[in-house]
């Protein structure tokens, strides 16, 4: 009785760590996600789409004709453009006008 008691308090920690450990994460949950610090450091130009939105969350806007164009809108009110088809083709810092600020890649 004891021993199925403890085996079934260790199968629901496994689960309960599984289930904490594949949550998805939170874009606004650390501080330096929608900046441009954080683009910087972290994109990569090898990133399929599942990995751009794992990393940097679902992008706010898309746009494009062609290729598809994915924009996220960072806290300084500039964006981050990413031209992507099957995978990442540029990486753009643009200001609130649609000027380019920087190239990423």
């Amino acid at each position: 009785m004891r021993s199925t008691l403890r085996k079934h308090r260790v199968i629901l920690l496994v689960l309960l760590v599984l289930v904490l450990g594949c949550k998805k994460s939170d874009p606004s949950a650390d501080p330096q996600k929608g900046s441009y610090a954080y683009f910087v450091a972290n994109i990569q130009p090898t990133m399929d789409y599942s990995a751009l939105e794992s990393c940097f969350g679902t992008p706010d806007k898309e746009m494009g004709s062609g290729i598809h164009i994915y924009v996220y809108l960072l806290r300084d009110q500039t964006e981050i453009w990413i031209g992507f088809s099957n995978k990442i083709i540029y990486v753009r810092h643009m200001d609130a006008s649609h000027q380019l600020l920087d190239t990423l890649i």
